[in-house]
């Protein structure tokens, strides 16, 4: 591994080579995961914003200054998707929190299927919005666009595995926020109160 990431390597990276890529990677994954846990204090979600932090850099590739403060960027990058993350956390626990006080549960018995399938769509797309960014792509790619993992990683430049573990994640997410039937209910009668 190199002791420090040069413009060779940054101007390789910007003109789309993998191996100037990894070796980015390998530099600094390490070191921005730790910055990140330092924060969250969680390690699956520091995996994950570190991972959106790579893809970022690969995705905006073009625009990364070759002669500049590359570790000043990368970390920059990595702050601004925790504090990302953060707000939009604290923005869906206080608008749960307030649309509980304002509109008690109510089981509605005159919902039909249709309306179930709709409300339920969208309360599925409302969880998605909170996983980070990385995770976000690869599960909407697997459900909404119905590509396979072997597809997916293909269009990402990614492992099949790193596809694979991700959707697990987000399934699993998506299982243990489920289980809390009474905001779905509430959700339902949130719509059916707005608009019946």
């Amino acid at each position: 591994m190199k002791r420090k990431v040069d413009n060779e390597t940054l101007k390789g990276l910007k003109g789309g080579k993998i191996t100037s890529f990894e070796s980015i990677y390998q530099y600094y994954s390490g070191r921005v995961y730790n910055f990140i846990n330092s924060i969250v204090k969680d390690r699956v979600l520091s995996k994950d914003l570190t991972q959106d932090v790579f893809m970022q850099i690969w995705d905006k590739r073009n625009g990364i200054q070759c002669e500049g403060n590359f570790d000043s960027y990368i970390f920059t990058i990595a702050r601004n998707r925790v504090y990302s993350y953060l707000k939009r956390e604290i923005w869906f626990q206080q608008y749960f929190e307030a649309q509980s006080k304002e509109y008690p549960l109510e089981v509605k018995d005159e919902t039909d299927c249709e309306l179930d399938n709709l409300l339920l769509e969208e309360y599925i797309l409302r969880l998605i919005s909170e996983l980070p960014e990385s995770r976000r792509r690869i599960f909407m790619m697997y459900w909404k666009e119905e590509l396979n993992y072997v597809e997916i990683a293909g269009q990402l430049s990614i492992s099949e595995k790193t596809v694979a573990t991700q959707v697990q994640r987000s399934l699993q997410f998506l299982r243990s926020k489920m289980r809390y039937v009474a905001l779905g209910l509430f959700l339902m009668g949130f719509v059916c109160d707005k608009f019946f």
